[in-house]
């Protein structure tokens, strides 16, 4: 009988001793890659309906001294979700509930949201609050099916004796 392999595993230091190599550093930025591919087109969505307003995401550039700049904000938001959440992912899956990668990185991200919406928010009201509200975690929990999905299809999640 074959036994399924596990998307989480303990780890092994690679050849140069190393937990986290760049290789999987890579594979956490592509995941993060192809998870902005699902969230930025949702929140198109919601800005063309009015209720995400990218002056949020070129607050971005702002606070650290760029100025108010969509594109640099844009850059500073899409970089971030190819290393830092890919990153905090691979820390924290082994905690999440889910029998699937995918499972695991939408649950995830619907916490990352929780702070999202607190800090994008820009006074929305009504049914427009409500479209940001949905909008932005739908495309958060996109964002973290696919992140999970891809990087538990390449890489494998290390779980660590505490």
């Amino acid at each position: 009988m074959s036994q399924k392999q596990s998307p989480m595993s303990r780890p092994e230091a690679d050849s140069e001793g190393q937990l986290l190599g760049v290789r999987q550093a890579a594979l956490g930025a592509a995941a993060g890659l192809a998870g902005m591919a699902v969230m930025v087109p949702l929140l198109g969505v919601a800005w063309l309906l009015g209720a995400f307003e990218l002056s949020a995401v070129a607050g971005l550039a702002s606070i650290v001294g760029l100025g108010e700049s969509f594109l640099l904000g844009a850059i500073i938001f899409v970089g971030g979700g190819m290393t830092t959440i890919p990153l905090l992912f691979a820390s924290l899956a082994v905690f999440m509930p889910g029998e699937s990668m995918g499972t695991k990185g939408a649950v995830f991200n619907a916490i990352v949201w929780t702070g999202f919406a607190v800090a994008f928010w820009s006074e929305q009201t009504g049914l427009t609050l409500a479209l940001y509200l949905l909008l932005t975690l739908l495309a958060h929990v996109g964002y973290g099916y696919v992140l999970g999905t891809v990087y538990g299809r390449y890489a494998t999640i290390p779980v660590y004796d505490v």
